[in-house]
């Protein structure tokens, strides 16, 4: 199994090396209403692009996480206080059913 993991591993190094010795020409990156102007070879940019939509992706996924965990431990939590109040109910019924006290002499 490590064998196959380093073989891939080795492998997409080798794509990825291909491509940025395939795509090293400059291009220019501009966002129109500001004045930054960021001229950069074209691998860069699509490496780059690549690492921040693979960073929001864990973000948006771990926080997705986060909010799935925290339902899940809110209804665990009603679950159990439904619980502590159907075991409550017939105590409070069996105290209930016994005959009344005798009248003292």
């Amino acid at each position: 199994m490590r064998f196959l993991r380093v073989f891939i591993g080795a492998l997409l190094l080798l794509i990825l090396i291909v491509f940025a010795v395939a795509n090293k020409t400059a291009v220019t990156v501009s966002v129109d209403p500001l004045p930054f102007v960021i001229e950069l070879p074209l691998y860069l940019l699509v490496f780059a692009v690549f690492f921040v939509g693979l960073v929001c992706g864990v973000v948006i996924g771990r926080l997705n996480a986060w909010s799935s965990a925290r339902r899940k431990a809110e209804a665990e939590k009603q679950r159990q206080a439904r619980q502590v109040l159907q075991t409550a109910k017939p105590a409070a019924s069996d105290s209930a059913q016994l005959p009344p006290p005798s009248p003292l002499v």
